[in-house]
């Protein structure tokens, strides 16, 4: 089953995300679905039962924490641009904590962690300039502050329309 652990967000930050994501309505570019919105606190691949439930024994629950949600970014670089993202600040420290406690059940440490909320995927783009102009043009922007205080286990399901998210577990 293909799981990650995420963080869900707010309705209101979901509309201010949504109505940032729709400067970015170019053709090339898929807008991740409002309902999928989340921040990705470790993708997990496909993984069994049995691993799923090792992390369902895991204590992942964190202490509250204000997050903002500002800047526009993108991976891999400004030059190739395949996904776009809205940043999150002071999450860190909880993705290593979480990084760490995953590593015991054989998991892969990450490398860096860069806490976002995934806005937009390209496919491809014919008018890169125009792409550029828009990210340079929202990079400052700042939607608010959510409170973080749960951390969800989530399967993903792929499908023909885009992924269908479900909550496996919340801590």
């Amino acid at each position: 089953m293909r799981c990650f652990l995420a963080i869900e967000l707010n309705e209101d930050i979901k509309e201010k995300l949504k109505e940032l994501s729709s400067h970015f309505k170019i053709n090339g570019i898929k807008l991740v679905k409002m309902d999928n919105l989340h921040i990705t606190v470790k993708f997990l691949g496909d993984i069994d039962e049995e691993m799923i439930e090792k992390i369902k024994n895991l204590d992942l629950s964190i202490k509250p924490v204000k997050s903002d949600i500002k800047h526009i970014g993108v991976f891999p670089n400004e030059n190739y641009i395949r996904v776009i993202w809205v940043g999150v600040t002071n999450l860190i420290p909880i993705f290593k904590k979480i990084d760490e406690k995953l590593s015991e059940l054989g998991f892969k440490k990450e490398k860096d962690y860069i806490p976002h909320i995934t806005i937009g995927r390209v496919k491809f783009i014919k008018d890169k300039k125009l792409l550029k102009n828009k990210i340079d043009k929202y990079k400052h922007t700042e939607l608010g502050t959510i409170e973080v205080k749960n951390i969800v286990l989530m399967k993903s399901e792929l499908t023909r329309e885009g992924p269908i998210y479900e909550v496996i577990k919340k801590w």
